[in-house]
């Protein structure tokens, strides 16, 4: 694992630096995969007032099982990402990951072995039938985020359509083997192509959604 110091400030207004990983190999450094699903990954105590920091900085993790390079944009640049006129160079990632909790995401879908494209057309049905089925209300940015299997079904988290409250989504392992039979030409057709083109697969792409 490389490292850089960062120099961190806390909303108390205590500042101060702190090593922080700019990359990682899966192989090399096996701690990295649980680090990152646990939360724990680049966070922080403030020594002022003891708050747990969480700040993001780009980072490229090497090794990830059907990606080769996954490379971390924190969610504060990905306006440039999308301009593309970021301030760094990102490679060339077989993944883009922008924010930590997609991150985390991406990390959890490589290690159970699946194609984040399949996923990610499995939270568009998702999205789609949410926002049908809320009569009558305006348009909200809801965000999706899988969470892992549970026995045959994925599960998924959805989070804004009613203030303060998460959903859960549970959809049959069959739905994925389905979509997965012939992802290679549904990633070709709208509106997948636009958000299942790499590096950055996200169906955030098109919903502009913050998680």
């Amino acid at each position: 694992m490389t490292t850089a110091q960062r120099h961190i400030a806390c909303f108390c207004e205590t500042t101060f630096d702190a090593d922080l990983p700019t990359s990682a190999d899966m192989g090399a450094d096996p701690e990295i995969e649980q680090l990152i699903l646990d939360g724990s990954f680049m966070s922080l105590t403030c020594p002022g007032c003891g708050k747990r920091l969480t700040p993001e900085y780009p980072f490229r993790l090497t090794g990830v099982s059907g990606f080769g390079d996954l490379f971390l944009v924190p969610e504060t640049d990905r306006g440039a990402y999308e301009r593309n006129t970021l301030g760094y160079e990102t490679g060339s990632p077989g993944r883009i990951a922008i924010g930590f909790p997609e991150l985390q995401e991406k990390v959890l879908i490589a290690g159970l072995g699946l194609d984040d494209r399949v996923i990610e057309i499995m939270k568009y049905y998702l999205l789609t039938g949410s926002t049908s089925a809320a009569d009558g209300e305006q348009e909200k940015e809801v965000g999706i985020v899988y969470r892992g299997k549970e026995s045959t079904r994925h599960v998924f988290n959805i989070i804004g359509m009613k203030e303060g409250e998460i959903g859960v989504a549970r959809l049959a392992e069959e739905l994925y083997g389905r979509i997965a039979s012939d992802v290679e030409t549904r990633v070709k057709e709208d509106p997948f192509q636009d958000f299942c083109a790499p590096p950055w697969v996200s169906l955030r792409r098109i919903t502009g959604a913050s998680v």
